[in-house]
C-alpha cells in the first residue's frame, strides 16, 4: 500500500515554498506502517491542480492522501478540519490565470477531512511541535485542491485524507522577504528539519491508527480558527 503526500510549486507572493524541499525529503521513505510514501508536487493553477492529484491518485493508488501548503501568515502547522466550497476569484495562479468562477451552489459549504485527529494531536504533541486546527482554508487553491480531495474520495478508493498548511521555514525566508507581495508582513518561521518532522509525524500517525476516523467538525458558515494547542520550548 502507498501513502501519498503532495506540496505545491511557487506562487505569486511565495518565490519559495518549503513544500517542495518537503517533498523531496519524503519521497520513497515508508511510514511506521512499512508503506512506501509517494511525495507529489502540484502546480498552483486553478485549472490543473485537481487534476494532477487525481492523477496522482490514480498512479499510486493510496489509501491515504494528506496535502502540504504553504500558508506564510502561519504560526505554526496547522491542520485543517475542512474544505470550503469558497473561491476567491480575484487570486492569480502561478500562470497569472484567475479561476473559471464560483463553485455551483448545490455543493455542501463544507466538506470535512477523514483523519484520525487526536492521534495527529498526539504525534505532534510527542515531537514537541507547536500545532493549531483550523476551519478556514482559505479560498486559494489549497483550499480548492482540498475541497474536491474531500468530495471525490470516495469514488477514487482513499480512506483518509487531509490537508496541513506549514509556515514559511528558517531556510527559505530569504526570498519571501525580498517578495514585493510580501512587504510589510510579519512572519514566523520554523526550521526545514522541524518541519520535516512534523510531517512524519502526521504521516505515521495517519497511517498507523486504526481506531474510529474522526472527520473534522465543522458548521456551516463558521470560518475562523479554533483553540491552538502550543508546546513550551
Amino acid at each position: 500500500m502507498t501513502i501519498l503526500v503532495t506540496g505545491f510549486t511557487a506562487f505569486p507572493g511565495a518565490p519559495t515554498n518549503p513544500t517542495q524541499r518537503l517533498m523531496a525529503a519524503l519521497d520513497g521513505r515508508c511510514a511506521a506502517t512499512g508503506e512506501r510514501i509517494a511525495a507529489r508536487l502540484l502546480p498552483v493553477d486553478w485549472a490543473r491542480s485537481w487534476p494532477a492529484l487525481r492523477a496522482a491518485i490514480g498512479e499510486t493508488a493510496p489509501r491515504c492522501v494528506l496535502l502540504f501548503g504553504l500558508h506564510a501568515g502561519a504560526a505554526s502547522v496547522r491542520i485543517e478540519l475542512c474544505g470550503r466550497r469558497e473561491r476567491r476569484l480575484d487570486r492569480i495562479d502561478a500562470c497569472g490565470a484567475l479561476p473559471s468562477g464560483p463553485r455551483p451552489e448545490p455543493l455542501p459549504v463544507l466538506l470535512p477531512v477523514r483523519l484520525p485527529l487526536p492521534s495527529l494531536a498526539r504525534a505532534l504533541r510527542g515531537e514537541g511541535i507547536a500545532f493549531e486546527w483550523s476551519r478556514d482554508a482559505g479560498g486559494y487553491i489549497c483550499n480548492d485542491t482540498l475541497y474536491d480531495l474531500c468530495l471525490h474520495a470516495d469514488e477514487l478508493g482513499v480512506a483518509r485524507y487531509g490537508f496541513v498548511h506549514v509556515p514559511l521555514t528558517d531556510e527559505s525566508i530569504g526570498e519571501s522577504v525580498a517578495c514585493d507581495e510580501t512587504q510589510g508582513l510579519a512572519f514566523r518561521t520554523i526550521p526545514d528539519e522541524d518541519l520535516r518532522r512534523a510531517a512524519i509525524a502526521l504521516i505515521d500517525a495517519a497511517a498507523r491508527d486504526e481506531g474510529r476516523m474522526a472527520e473534522g467538525p465543522v458548521e456551516e458558515g463558521y470560518a475562523t480558527r479554533s483553540a491552538s494547542s502550543t508546546v513550551p520550548v
